[in-house]
């Protein structure tokens, strides 16, 4: 009897030990799911205020450069223009040596205007997203041409795809600022840029054959990390990669997914 009874003690025992233990588990699994949903949304909450941040900032240097654009378009412009007119009006009465000088400024204030025109172009973003990714790329690459110390092609491969035109102002930002870059710091003489479509992705290639960098001289804030905080924006890959004395690549590949048509 005493036996029968010792058993279905170290039974009951055992029964409660083992429910005990399934309760515990039980409980920390319910923790460590509240703990993981937890983190999950504070990483979510992070992730959508870092979002708004660079919205905002793009918005605010997008209207900066709206502004800009007009400036130089209604105001810069407007005072070549006069002043061409002006030396129009002096040419007359000058002797043919000081004509041909005349001649030769009102040439250089033309070329002025025209470049000006067309920059005012590149920096409005609403001239952007009238004319589209491509047109835009070829009107910047047709403003380096026309500089003549620095050879840019542009090559567009595979059938185009509609893109939502917010997302092509921020592709072209990125594009532009890398050029921008290349020319100013590259020591390079010819740019290659080149689109090519396929079924899923759009992908963006720059190429210069300058100097390169050292990634690891970059500060924090400067315009290539700038270019990094764009891209993953708009859900896009963003790849540098610089050699020494072989130039610097950027390659953008962009989703063509139904949600970003």
């Amino acid at each position: 009897m005493e036996q029968g009874n010792t058993t279905i003690l170290i039974l009951i025992t055992t029964l409660t030990v083992v429910l005990l233990i399934v309760v515990i588990i039980i409980i920390f699994s319910i923790f460590q799911n509240r703990k993981v949903k937890f983190l999950f949304e504070q990483k979510e909450t992070k992730q959508r205020f870092e979002e708004e941040i660079i919205k905002a900032q793009l918005e605010t240097q997008e209207q900066t450069l709206q502004n800009i654009s007009w400036e130089l378009h209604d105001n810069v412009g407007q005072l070549l223009s006069v002043a061409k007119m002006q030396l129009n009006m002096l040419q007359p009465g000058l002797a043919e040596n000081q004509k041909a000088l005349v001649d030769e400024t009102g040439q250089i204030i033309s070329k002025s205007l025209q470049e000006i025109r067309s920059l005012s172009k590149l920096l409005n973003p609403e001239v952007v997203k009238n004319i589209g990714l491509e047109d835009a790329i070829q009107l910047e690459v047709d403003r380096f041409n026309r500089l003549n110390f620095i050879r840019a092609t542009f090559t567009i491969e595979g059938k185009s795809s509609p893109i939502n035109q917010k997302d092509e102002i921020i592709l072209f930002r990125i594009l532009q600022e890398f050029l921008s870059n290349s020319l100013k710091h590259s020591k390079t003489a010819k740019l290659n840029v080149l689109l090519t479509y396929s079924d899923i992705n759009l992908t963006i290639k720059a190429q210069d054959f300058g100097v390169g960098f050292d990634e690891r001289t970059i500060k924090k804030g400067s315009g290539l990390l700038n270019m990094k905080s764009r891209a993953k924006l708009i859900n896009t890959k963003l790849k540098l990669k610089s050699e020494k004395d072989k130039g610097v690549s950027l390659t953008l590949t962009y989703p063509l997914t139904k949600e970003n048509e």
